[in-house]
């Protein structure tokens, strides 16, 4: 193959890598129909010389095809031949046996290689191919060293599919030890993420922080980060909804308030959110005060309303009752 590989074109390799899975899905096909045939076995295996140990035959086609995408990456340089390549190599990584896999370290090398690759489609296919070799605990590690390559991805690419796929890849990877200081200076930019107007961004740097939060060397940069402008959408958010359950409204469209709530959360009797946000008063920015205030004086001003309600209604109801139980001559009518 080498010999001829100077001949070949883009086009040569798409219709190798787009007939490896042709392949796949033929034998797929064939061995459903022995399957269900009378007498047919559970699962088509096939015996050969160099596989004594009587693997599937997926499990025996997909290692062929993986090993051979492999090489053909290593070879290829067009863009989008590596992004189909990849993309087979991921699906090949998927069929093998997840105790048994024949790909080595220099393989899962070569694919991190492709994240330097300029076309954004290739990169994207290499980290859905370290994502497929992440699933593979006997690869988690030699993915794992790549977390400072991934993580500077999302902080530095333009493109939002590499974000959102380079995201996704960190959430499929236990968080390395030792690189708290490469993670402190990314927690300002991921909380800034969570302002962009894309939810798919927004949901896995969320469930990126959530991972980072549970590492007690990284939770006080975190709770100590203030972005300004993040800090005054929140604010801003809670007063909105505040103002809306301090509507009246029908009991059918009234907020539930159930322990678990949001609403229980931020206005129910044990949230004391008033008093938690007085310490929004040092914090750098004005705007971020002003915001903050805006919202306690809202709050203070709905417990009073309230508290002044209930008075009224206290007085209303002992003299209810107490014409109830007084007759007009004084006497009671019990």
């Amino acid at each position: 193959m080498a010999a001829c590989w100077g001949t070949w074109t883009g086009r040569h390799v798409l219709s190798v890598a787009t007939g490896a899975g042709a392949v796949y899905l033929l034998y797929r096909t064939v061995a459903e129909a022995l399957s269900s045939a009378p007498g047919g076995t559970d699962r088509y295996r096939l015996e050969s010389p160099d596989h004594q140990d009587g693997l599937p035959v997926e499990e025996v086609l997909s290692r062929r095809v993986c090993e051979e995408l492999l090489e053909m990456l290593r070879a290829q340089q067009d863009g989008r031949s590596r992004s189909a390549i990849l993309r087979s190599i991921t699906r090949c990584v998927y069929l093998m046996d997840a105790k048994n896999p024949t790909c080595s370290p220099e393989h899962i090398q070569l694919v991190a290689s492709c994240l330097d690759d300029h076309n954004g489609d290739t990169k994207v296919q290499a980290l859905n191919t370290l994502r497929a070799f992440a699933t593979r605990s006997l690869f988690t590690a030699q993915v794992q060293d790549y977390y400072p390559k991934i993580l500077d991805l999302v902080i530095s690419s333009r493109d939002t599919e590499v974000q959102v796929v380079a995201l996704r890849l960190l959430n499929a990877l236990p968080v390395p030890p030792n690189i708290e200081p490469l993670l402190r200076r990314a927690v300002p930019n991921l909380l800034g993420f969570l302002q962009w107007d894309n939810y798919a961004i927004q949901l896995q740097v969320l469930r990126l922080l959530i991972a980072l939060s549970r590492k007690e060397e990284l939770l006080p940069d975190i709770l100590n980060c203030q972005p300004g402008k993040l800090l005054c959408e929140m604010l801003l958010l809670v007063e909105v909804l505040h103002g809306g359950c301090a509507k009246p409204r029908r009991p059918s469209k009234s907020p539930k308030s159930g322990s678990c709530s949001l609403y229980e959360v931020l206005f129910g009797e044990n949230s004391h959110l008033d008093e938690h946000l007085l310490v929004m008063f040092v914090h750098p920015e004005e705007r971020v005060q002003l915001q903050a205030c805006k919202l306690i004086m809202s709050l203070w001003l709905y417990k009073l309303d309230a508290e002044i309600a209930a008075a009224a209604l206290g007085k209303h109801g002992a003299g209810s009752a107490a014409s109830l139980h007084v007759s007009p001559s004084g006497e009671s009518i019990f």
